[in-house]
């Protein structure tokens, strides 16, 4: 059991470089950078939903209203905007979609200035590593969308949904700009859970409950999503166990950044299914829900269901059975090897 949790050399030169914190403190910082990375991305996000939320008919009828019955204006208008917010974050215009994607770039931003500033560590220890850098992301990419291709193969066999074939209504630039914005957004919550999170509680503590920890704070940020299930907590608790051993074992930041990222773009955006309780829009392929939601995962999505939870099992296993990667010479500041800080 001890080989399966041994430390890599991102969490030996954190602990030799990094004053040691409180697992309490550095799950105080989380929050914090977590807080202000989300704060910001929303605040970005307040004019594209204020113009979204202005072109809503009832809203603009509210608004004419307001130069015939001044008394009746304000209520309407309240009633009118709020009906609008809600019908917008139940159906997200993709464009709206896109931008929200994007914007999680805010949560990377925050967590190097608090690491690379505030902690002065290199990136290398957030494993930002220079070396094969390329290799690990595609790698990650043909992982990534393998695992899910297969998990949706067995919702299609289950018949609880059924493959649409080719959606040719699809925007090519809609899709590549979601892939675009995933890449950003799977990279966001990476970073910060495993990059900064995982690394630096691991360092404090130890790895296992890094890994439970990180694990569960994972699923908890979900937790709001709509459609959210209990089988769907255990598959995002899964892929955080999953994320935090793959990223343990090779050492390096940049696979599992893509793999979350693939995931996430295959279903929305290759097979049209939901992504975690959201319909991103446009996909490559149509799937059309058959009923039944023990493998669909019902208004969750396919994350929801047990082809999933069987999928990253799986997973694990076989990560258990590697050992970490070796990592030559990692006390050794070289910018020929390291991306360094």
């Amino acid at each position: 059991m001890n080989e399966i949790f041994l430390p890599n050399a991102l969490i030996y030169e954190t602990i030799a470089s990094v004053k040691k914190k409180s697992f309490f403190r550095v799950a105080i910082i989380f929050l914090l950078i977590y807080f202000i990375g989300s704060t910001a991305a929303s605040l970005i996000l307040t004019m594209p939903m204020f113009f979204a939320i202005m072109q809503d008919e009832a809203v603009s009828d509210a608004l004419a209203g307001a130069t015939t019955d001044p008394n009746a204006y304000m209520q309407d208008y309240s009633n009118a905007i709020t009906n609008a917010i809600n019908n917008l974050m139940s159906n997200m215009p993709a464009w709206l979609n896109i931008i929200s994607l994007f914007a999680t770039v805010t949560t990377i931003i925050a967590v190097f200035i608090y690491c690379t500033k505030l902690e002065k560590r290199r990136l290398f220890t957030l494993g930002f590593i220079k070396k094969g850098a390329i290799t690990e992301y595609l790698m990650g990419l043909a992982i990534g969308l393998f695992m899910f291709s297969f998990a949706y193969l067995s919702v299609i066999l289950s018949g609880e949904l059924e493959f649409g074939g080719f959606n040719s209504e699809a925007s090519v630039a809609t899709i590549i700009l979601f892939f675009l914005g995933f890449i950003v957004q799977g990279a966001s919550e990476e970073i910060l859970l495993r990059s900064y999170f995982f690394i630096s509680s691991a360092a404090s503590s130890n790895v296992p409950i890094a890994v439970f920890v990180s694990s569960a704070l994972f699923a908890a940020l979900h937790i709001s999503n709509p459609g959210i299930s209990f089988l769907a907590i255990i598959n995002l608790f899964l892929f955080g166990v999953f994320a935090a051993l793959y990223f343990l074992r090779r050492g390096s930041i940049w696979g599992i950044c893509a793999i979350h990222s693939i995931w996430n773009f295959a279903q929305g955006n290759i097979y049209g299914c939901r992504v975690s309780g959201m319909n991103m829009g446009d996909s490559i392929f149509k799937s059309v829900e058959k009923g039944g939601e023990l493998f669909s995962g019902g208004a969750f999505g396919p994350e929801g269901g047990i082809g999933v939870t069987i999928v990253l099992t799986i997973g694990i296993i076989i990560l258990t059975l590697m050992k970490n990667k070796n990592i030559e010479g990692f006390f050794i500041h070289t910018e020929e090897e390291f991306v360094s800080a």
